[in-house]
């Protein structure tokens, strides 16, 4: 059986079938936008950027607060457009909208690498809050088509199989944007040429739905004269809806675990790549392989998710994955780079010495060059300009690619006099040979802040002793946030489609967005200050922390007393439409 008949079983007739691979299709779009733009690139290249123009290593937390910050449009319009959207036939124009706002964005974001250093990230953050507006609002619309285009029977294959496309198309154009990566390098016109086919991907497989996927049909559409009668009633309808939110215990018990455990979930997605150039200073390589290596394992574990949930239970299936989120937060605050003692390779600044040259060649980690690594006005960085920019960069600001053997035995002398920064040297050949130096806030030191211990004891007991370095580490946690993540997210949506009556969809599938929303601002936003407070580690453990408690949560929601009540409602609904 094919992908797209297997995929499409459910459906009753050739009209039907159309309509719901057309629906798959805009998840296979837009997830160009979640992997390699939301979750791959702007991550690692907003938090390096940041890191560079600041001379910190707290690009994590500038991100998170801009993940967080993006999510709060949404959060606010979602319920009103829904209540709109489930009064109004309007559905695909307002998909349409959020659509066209975030391809444009996408695309704006490839002049980004083009600015100039403290100009660039924050551009680039303009644009991600922007363009995240036209993803996440345009999900919830898109969420809204689900009870429409599926029997709540089926809820869980279609639901497992939307997310297996998304993660299907998302990895498919990400292996192409790794494939230039690593051939021509992460260059300002790769980079540029990542964002625009990102947006030209999402827009053109994203269209099928608008062509083939028909409008919701609703019991008794209403005639707006104007569209601010139009939001004055939608408004109306959410305040009229959370005053009667007690007749859906079941839906309201699960939106408030969803957004406790989607506020973990989702914090973990979007500030993964963040956490890991920032706290484990991975390359951007390694980045795009892990996500590619995540969303890949995602796709056979989803549909098995799903299979998993007709057998034992949708809820049950859901619970598991939960829990194994939570150990992957634990292992996540664990991991540390090993120390670099003699590893030469993985020292920030490498001197190699050249018999031809007879003076010592500079090479910088992941060869991202000086410029990449040092801030030129950054406060954090100060101290480091002070003491060794000399012999890093002449007076017109051109990388010094090599050494005299004077030169280089000056630098090696004194570089273990000023530690007050977050870089390495080394050497290696000739006679400074094995001179190196590690500044006391390198990713290497841990330090002594809260829960550092736990990084220091999986270091020295698990991670050294097994030559677990950064890589394998992070490889690790991809392998089990890929078994699980499509199967949180379709199984949550889900128990939200057995859960809403089909005639509130956009309506309810509005506090979903809300809600989830909520959770990814209010995630990051905690992350950041948890990160700036105290460091990055205590902030992924308060991400635990929120998934275990929307988990226990969970388990107190009636799955069968919430497709009951679903159930009545539409079925007055619609008595109400035929006696009119």
């Amino acid at each position: 059986m094919s992908i797209l008949s297997a995929s499409t079983s459910v459906a009753k007739n050739e009209e039907e079938k159309s309509a719901l691979q057309a629906w798959y299709w805009y998840d296979w779009a837009n997830q160009a936008f979640a992997l390699t733009v939301l979750t791959v690139v702007v991550p690692a290249l907003t938090a390096s950027m940041y890191n560079t123009a600041t001379g910190t290593q707290t690009g994590d937390s500038f991100y998170a607060l801009v993940l967080g910050v993006s999510s709060l449009f949404v959060a606010v319009v979602s319920p009103v457009l829904g209540a709109i959207a489930d009064r109004i036939e309007i559905k695909k124009k307002i998909l349409w909208a959020y659509t066209i706002v975030g391809v444009i964005f996408t695309a704006m974001m490839g002049l980004a690498p083009f600015l100039g250093e403290g100009t660039d990230y924050m551009f680039l953050a303009v644009c991600l809050v922007i363009g995240n507006i036209g993803f996440a609002g345009g999900n919830v619309i898109y969420y809204a088509f689900m009870p429409y285009v599926t029997s709540k029977e089926d809820t869980d294959h279609v639901s497992s199989w939307g997310y297996a496309y998304g993660f299907m198309g998302g990895s498919t154009i990400l292996i192409v944007h790794l494939g230039l990566g690593l051939t021509f390098g992460f260059t300002p016109n790769i980079l540029a040429f990542i964002f625009v086919t990102s947006a030209l991907w999402w827009l053109g497989w994203g269209y099928q739905l608008f062509l083939k996927t028909p409008e919701p049909k609703l019991p008794d559409p209403k005639e707006y004269d104007s569209a601010f009668a139009a939001i004055k009633d939608g408004m109306g309808e959410v305040i009229h809806s959370f005053r009667e939110i007690k007749k859906y215990k079941s839906l309201s018990v699960f939106l408030v675990s969803y957004l406790l455990f989607f506020d973990g979930v989702n914090t973990i997605g979007g500030v993964a790549s963040a956490y890991g150039e920032s706290v484990l200073r991975l390359s951007q390589t390694m980045n795009f392989v892990l996500l590619l290596m995540v969303n890949i394992v995602a796709i056979p574990m989803t549909i098995l998710g799903g299979r998993a949930a007709r057998r034992f239970g949708t809820k049950p299936v859901l619970t598991a994955a939960l829990g194994v989120y939570c150990v992957v937060a634990i292992l996540a605050v664990g991991f540390a780079p090993l120390e670099l003692e003699d590893d030469h390779g993985r020292y920030d600044f490498q001197y190699d010495w050249s018999e031809s040259n007879e003076a010592y060649m500079l090479s910088t980690l992941y060869d991202r060059g000086v410029d990449s690594w040092v801030s030129d006005s950054g406060d954090g960085d100060a101290a480091f300009r002070d003491a060794f920019m000399a012999y890093l960069q002449d007076d017109d600001g051109i990388e010094i690619e090599r050494l005299t053997v004077e030169r280089a035995s000056i630098l090696a002398s004194s570089m273990n006099d000023e530690l007050d920064h977050r870089f390495s040297f080394s050497f290696k050949g000739g006679d400074l040979d094995g001179k190196n130096s590690v500044g006391d806030r390198h990713p290497t030191n841990i330090g002594d802040g809260e829960l550092s211990w736990w990084p220091k004891a999986l270091r020295e007991n698990l991670w050294e002793p097994l030559g677990f370095g950064v890589n394998s580490q992070w490889i690790l946690l991809g392998t089990m946030v890929g078994i699980v993540m499509g199967t949180v997210g379709a199984q949550a949506r889900s128990m939200m489609v057995m859960m809403t009556p089909k005639t509130k969809a956009a309506e309810f599938f509005g506090f979903f967005g809300f809600i989830g929303k909520a959770a990814a601002f209010i995630g990051p936003i905690i992350y950041g200050l948890t990160a700036n407070v105290y460091n990055s580690r205590v902030a992924v453990f308060t991400i635990m922390i929120v998934i275990l408690a929307g988990t226990a949560l969970l388990t107190l929601v009636d799955l069968e007393e919430g497709k009951a009540v679903a159930a009545s409602v539409d079925s007055n609904a619609w008595k109400s439409s035929d006696e009119i």
